[in-house]
């Protein structure tokens, strides 16, 4: 249960994230605010990983396209930001969603990235179809 908690508040959190990087869009460009946010998000982990748990960083032994997250962090950052100036942050998080769920069936369907192969499920079906039809009438009405 406390998973479920947690991930709710994540998804909170990210509904405020969201419009809170399209007012960084007033300001700055969509560099500027990958900068901030990446910035600051280094900023803390380095002090939480060197001065409080003095812990010695180390890159080695993952594979070379886990690194990747943090250029997907960027376009995600970046996009988002500039996208919510111009939808709104309810359409563009309803568009993210359904991205998500796409790409997170396609690693579960295939087994991508190392990950345990999970298959779709003809009794899942319905749950896709309300979310599409759902992201349909947050951003077309």
């Amino acid at each position: 249960m406390a998973y479920f908690g947690l991930l709710l508040l994540a998804g909170i959190l990210q509904g405020m994230m969201v419009s809170l990087n399209g007012q960084l869009g007033n300001y700055y460009s969509m560099f500027g605010i990958c900068f901030f946010v990446h910035g600051i998000a280094l900023v803390l982990l380095l002090v939480y990983l060197l001065v409080i748990r003095r812990q010695k960083l180390r890159f080695t032994g993952a594979p070379w396209y886990v690194y990747l997250v943090g250029v997907m962090g960027i376009a995600i950052v970046s996009t988002s930001s500039w996208c919510t100036l111009h939808i709104g942050a309810a359409a563009m998080l309803a568009l993210s969603t359904a991205g998500q769920l796409i790409s997170s069936k396609l690693v579960d369907q295939f087994g991508l990235f190392g990950m345990p192969v999970v298959k779709l499920r003809a009794k899942q079906l319905p749950g896709y179809l309300l979310i599409i039809a759902g992201v349909a009438l947050v951003v077309l009405l």
